[in-house]
């Protein structure tokens, strides 16, 4: 199969928008990890987490395109097409090297959100147990009894009893 050139223009644009924006997004990242690393708090995350948003849905929007151009020329899609549509491209096509540079930085940003995936859970670990502390410090809260005495929680009537 050959590729129209207008096909083969069309594609180099559309992998040099998708590897902005996965640079983009990898920056975000490495944004959030230094939040977390320094024990950022949500507040300061969560303007984050709505630019990263965006970005994914943009990232799916330029996958989708890319599908629609693969299936459009006849190569089907998926990433199996992608290497036929590359190795039928005319030599000196600019193609290639896009690609290799997107799934680079597709991978790197995929450890980076891995890594903070982790950060995420130590943080949730560490809000576990401060939480699990304060309810039990919470339990053994000393309180005055009826009689003016200091007593422990625990004791007293239960509620629905006479």
């Amino acid at each position: 199969m050959s590729i129209s050139p207008q096909a083969a223009v069309a594609m180099a644009a559309l992998l040099d928008e998708e590897v902005r924006e996965v640079e983009a997004f990898a920056a975000l990242l490495r944004q959030e990890q230094g939040l977390l690393a320094t024990a950022g708090s949500g507040d300061t995350l969560l303007p984050l987490i709505e630019r990263k948003t965006n970005c994914v849905v943009r990232l799916k929007t330029l996958s989708d395109r890319r599908e629609q151009l693969l299936r459009a020329a006849g190569y089907g899609t998926g990433r199996a097409a992608m290497d036929t549509w590359l190795g039928a491209l005319a030599r000196g096509d600019t193609s290639h090297p896009r690609w290799q540079k997107l799934m680079a930085l597709a991978a790197e940003a995929r450890q980076l959100n891995e890594t903070n995936g982790k950060l995420i859970a130590l943080h949730w670990q560490h809000n576990q147990a401060a939480l699990a502390a304060l309810m039990s410090a919470a339990n053994r809260a000393t309180t005055y009894g009826p009689d003016g005495q200091q007593s422990s929680g625990g004791g007293g009537r239960s509620f629905g009893s006479a």
